[in-house]
This record gives C-alpha cells, sequence and structure tokens, in this order.
C-alpha cells in the first residue's frame, strides 16, 4: 500500500505540514499539489464543495506527494465511509465531545471486527494500492477535532480511545463556545491552553496533536511547541491575499479591502 507521508515525517520525530483546500477548482489545486506539504486537507465541511466535485478534488491531490485528508461534515458513518472509498488518507471529524462520539467516529473507520466500515473502496484501492485492506490501518490516520468546552473537558479520556491517531483542538468553535468571536489566531487563554494541553495529553496516549496557525509566527510557534501537525491556512485565503499583496505592489497607495 501506498505509505502514508505524515506516518513517516512522525515515525522519524518530525512536523508534519498542511495546507486546507476550500476550492474545488481540480486545476487550481494540481498546482497548489505540486507544492511540498506533507498533507492536503479537503474541507467539506466549510467550503462549497459536493460529492461529485471532491472525488474530482481528491484525484487532484493524488498528482502531488501530500496525504489527502477530508474533514467530513459531521460525525456520520456513511460520509466517512465514502470519503474513505474515494481515496482520503486521513479523517478528521468535526464536533468530537465524549468518547462514545470518538468511539463511533474510530468504527467508521475500521472494518469489522473492529469498525462498522462497509467493504467497497474502488478508488481507496486505485490510489492506496492491492493490498488495501490489509495495510490502511498503518496507513490512514483519523483525527478527533475538539471544539467545544465539553470536548475540551473529555479530552484525555478522548484521546485514550483505541484507534485515534490525533486529537487537534480547533480554536474558532472553540473561542464561540467560550463567548468570543471566531478567530483563526487564538487569543483566548482558555483556548490557548487547551490547545497547548492537547501535546502533554496526546503524548500520555502514544498519538499526536495537530493545530491550525493563523499567521507564518503562530504557525512557528506551534513547530516549538511540538505539535505534530501543523496547518498554514486555506488555500483561498492565500491566494486572494497573493493576489492582493501583488494588486498593492504594482499599484501603491491605492486602498486594499
Amino acid at each position: 500500500m501506498r505509505i502514508n507521508p505524515l506516518r513517516e515525517r512522525w515515525s522519524r520525530g518530525e512536523v508534519a505540514s498542511c495546507l486546507w483546500i476550500d476550492i474545488g477548482w481540480p486545476v487550481s489545486v494540481e498546482g497548489l499539489v505540486k507544492l511540498p506539504y506533507d498533507s492536503f486537507v479537503l474541507d467539506l465541511q466549510h467550503s462549497l464543495i459536493d460529492r461529485a466535485t471532491a472525488v474530482n478534488v481528491l484525484q487532484a491531490i493524488s498528482l502531488g506527494q501530500g496525504a489527502p485528508l477530508v474533514r467530513v461534515t459531521q460525525n456520520d458513518p456513511a460520509e466517512i465511509g465514502f470519503v474513505l472509498d474515494a481515496g482520503a488518507y486521513g479523517v478528521i471529524c468535526p464536533q468530537i465531545e465524549t468518547v462514545e462520539d470518538c468511539e463511533r467516529f474510530v468504527a467508521a473507520c475500521r472494518y469489522a471486527p473492529r469498525g462498522t466500515r462497509s467493504w467497497g473502496p474502488v478508488r481507496g484501492l486505485l490510489y492506496g494500492g492491492p493490498d488495501y485492506f490489509r495495510q490502511y490501518e498503518k496507513q490512514i490516520v483519523k483525527v478527533a477535532l475538539i471544539e467545544t468546552i465539553k470536548g475540551v473537558e473529555n479530552m484525555r479520556a478522548i484521546a485514550a480511545v483505541p484507534g485515534l491517531d490525533m486529537i487537534y483542538v480547533g480554536p474558532n468553535d472553540l473561542t464561540i463556545d467560550h463567548g468570543g468571536a471566531p478567530t483563526y489566531i487564538a487569543s483566548d487563554p482558555r483556548v490557548i491552553k487547551a490547545m497547548d494541553d492537547s501535546i502533554a495529553i496526546a503524548k500520555e496516549h502514544g498519538i499526536v496533536a495537530g493545530t491550525y496557525a493563523g499567521s507564518v509566527d503562530v504557525a512557528k510557534a506551534a513547530v516549538a511547541k511540538g505539535f505534530a501537525l501543523v496547518s498554514v491556512g486555506y488555500a483561498a485565503k492565500l491566494m486572494i491575499k497573493a493576489a492582493g499583496d501583488v494588486l498593492g505592489q504594482v499599484f501603491p497607495g491605492r486602498p486594499q479591502a
């Protein structure tokens, strides 16, 4: 089976990079995946990408070297099975708040007797290889997205769920749950503490912690803190910013959006 570059990076004790894909035009994605990121997350929860387009985007990601991950819209075994059958090498599941939530998620990623996933990987075989069934657990990563106060309170128990590979604290929704406004750069001390605590908790249970960084400085700090996966931004936002930077350089002094 094709090796997951995230697991290779982690086996060497290194931090893996990640770029979130929120655009559905495969040609643009094809260009982005030529960049040497270790992984690319197709975001189905907060994008306008539908199922048919998702398969096209996963095909485009396959042209690069980074692992194709998918954030699903919800903890739905049918949707989780779909993205895995479509060739995802990792699933990020939102709104994990309890051990039972996490167990349900992990089970949806695994075949019996350890799970509930139905056989029929279709494109998973094409991308992963003919030994998919024997090797898939060694390559596919299962990520619990923790983004509520309740999830943080249960984070240690969630991290102990057998088969889970990563806990990932989401700064936006957790900040909102604490009564604040959404921000990609965490500023609430309670949110920052939860993100930092996830590193130690993950290590206690032999898994890894990931985080989203809203700026270059935050990303560098996350690497220094010991996160195993650092997401550096969304493709569309980075492309828009780059276009704005060019405009500002060519036409200095003009007001920017």
